[in-house]
């Protein structure tokens, strides 16, 4: 790699492979004008690298000097990207080797961690290189990106929705992410009865998110943090229900007509107009585009699609029968249609959605997701939901999936559940009694879906029984003795209270 300095006016000059241009600029940071803006060829076409800033040791003022065209600077200088969309340009827009020789030309000091604490106590590198970043983000956020690692940042969401009634506060939303912090919460879910509004909510969220600029909506959302006017770049809405009436030309046409600059991808059964469901040739073709495009669009995003591959393989026994990585491969690849074929139904599932979440999620990109347990057993759930968390934490995007399932709840904390209920015509939200992420799913079940669990199957069949006056021992004749251990003490449990109330 070569480096060429060029006036800041020339900064747009058409750049070709093997040559970084560096335009400088009279940014003063108390004395010291030592910012450039870097443009370099990625071999298919020039990218904007960004502001960098580059100073020496002893460096006590004014510009910052560099050779008209030079492979590496010498030894006394380093350099620090301006921001962290600088790392994350290196590593999304150019293969590994021309990223590591940029770094390493310009004595990168996220690059060099010895090289960073060297040059702390230089006044240029607190007065000018570190402007506006902490040593802190140096240390952590910009040598993750620097490694290949994903952009970190914590989320403030707060979506609201009014009350039928004028009376009732708005229904609340707080969908925070710290990424740095464990259990990971960068998945929410929401839980509640059987028509109590869970997708309804979901295409609410997804059409809010939308139509941010809408001022007469009914919903909102608001970025507590950052303040942006569109706190998501991008929805990805994921149901495989054919009942589902939140059709992908429903919200086409909501896109079409607001014209937000959000992206929206609909994952599922449904046909782009709505109309139809699609029959397995054509998700199987479906997938086999998705895989293409995984493979072929940029290195960063097949090193995503191989890293997914990776984690499906290690967790699940038929994945790693079928030695599934091997779609992430760039040549020699198996048809993807005739593995798509010899799938289970839950497996097809899991594999199409998250290569079309590898293909479409972007930095801050909202996943809806409902129901994703109504297709899959529970080690495939559990291995589906770690792994999309893995994912969007690499994208810095956040997922909230509507669920009866204590498997999604045991891999999300309690804070990131939202357990829905109505009130009249309207919905109230408050978060479980009980710490969800790691508990048994035995626990969860009893204690956050109990009164749904007691009012139906065998617990109503004993609760029954009991009513009717029968005592513990006729209970279980009435079984004929195969009665399991929660039976029998629901069946004890219901007869006391029923020889209590005569």
């Amino acid at each position: 790699m070569r480096f060429t300095t060029v006036p800041n006016a020339r900064e747009s000059a058409r750049t070709r492979p093997g040559i970084a241009w560096l335009g400088d600029d009279n940014w003063d940071d108390y004395g010291f004008k030592t910012l450039f803006h870097m443009r370099c060829h990625n071999g298919s076409r020039s990218v904007k690298v960004g502001a960098v800033k580059i100073g020496f040791f002893g460096m006590e003022g004014g510009r910052t000097g560099l050779p008209e065209r030079f492979e590496a600077l010498p030894p006394d200088f380093f350099s620090l990207g301006a921001d962290e969309d600088y790392y994350a340009t290196l590593r999304d827009e150019f293969d590994e080797e021309t990223r590591l020789t940029i770094l390493s030309g310009l004595r990168d000091v996220a690059y060099y961690p010895e090289l960073f604490e060297q040059a702390l106590s230089e006044p240029v590198m607190r007065d000018s290189l570190l402007r506006g970043t902490d040593t802190d983000t140096v240390r952590t956020q910009y040598r993750r990106i620097v490694a290949g690692g994903p952009t970190l940042s914590r989320f403030h969401i707060r979506y609201q929705q009014e009350a039928q009634s004028g009376s009732a506060p708005p229904l609340t939303l707080e969908l925070k992410v710290d990424p740095e912090k464990n259990p990971p919460s960068n998945i929410h879910a929401v839980i509640g009865s059987n028509g109590v509004g869970k997708t309804v909510l979901l295409h609410k969220i997804a059409h809010t998110t939308l139509n941010s600029r809408n001022r007469r909506s009914s919903s909102w959302l608001e970025d507590r943090l950052d303040h942006r006017l569109h706190p998501f770049t991008n929805v990805v809405y994921v149901s495989f229900s054919a009942f589902d009436s939140h059709t992908p030309h429903q919200v086409n046409r909501a896109v079409n007509r607001v014209g937000d600059g959000v992206d929206y991808q609909y994952v599922g059964l449904k046909t782009d107009d709505g109309e139809e469901v699609k029959n397995y040739a054509a998700l199987g073709a479906e997938f086999a585009r998705c895989v293409e495009r995984c493979v072929e669009d940029h290195p960063a995003k097949a090193r995503r699609w191989g890293d997914v591959l990776a984690k499906l393989e290690e967790t699940d026994p038929l994945f790693h029968d079928l030695e599934i990585r091997e779609l992430a491969q760039a040549q020699d690849r198996p048809d993807p249609r005739r593995v798509f074929a010899g799938l289970s139904s839950g497996h097809k599932i899991v594999l199409l959605t998250l290569a079309r979440l590898v293909q479409h999620t972007t930095e801050r990109t909202l996943v809806l997701i409902d129901e994703p347990e109504a297709h899959l057993h529970p080690p495939l759930l559990s291995t589906f939901v770690r792994t999309l968390s893995e994912l969007l934490r690499d994208r810095n995007g956040l997922a909230v999936i509507a669920t009866h399932s204590p498997v999604v709840l045991q891999e999300t904390p309690r804070e990131a559940v939202w357990a829905l209920r109505r009130a009249g015509d309207d919905l109230r939200v408050d978060h479980p009694e009980i710490e969800t992420f790691g508990e048994n799913v035995g626990v969860i079940t009893r204690e956050i879906f109990g009164l749904e669990v007691r009012r139906t199957g065998f617990n109503r069949l004993i609760q029954l029984l009991a009513d009717e006056g029968m005592s513990f021992e006729e209970i279980l004749e009435e079984f004929d003795d195969q009665l399991g251990a929660e039976g029998r003490a629901l069946a004890r449990s219901a007869t006391r209270r029923s020889e209590g109330r005569h």
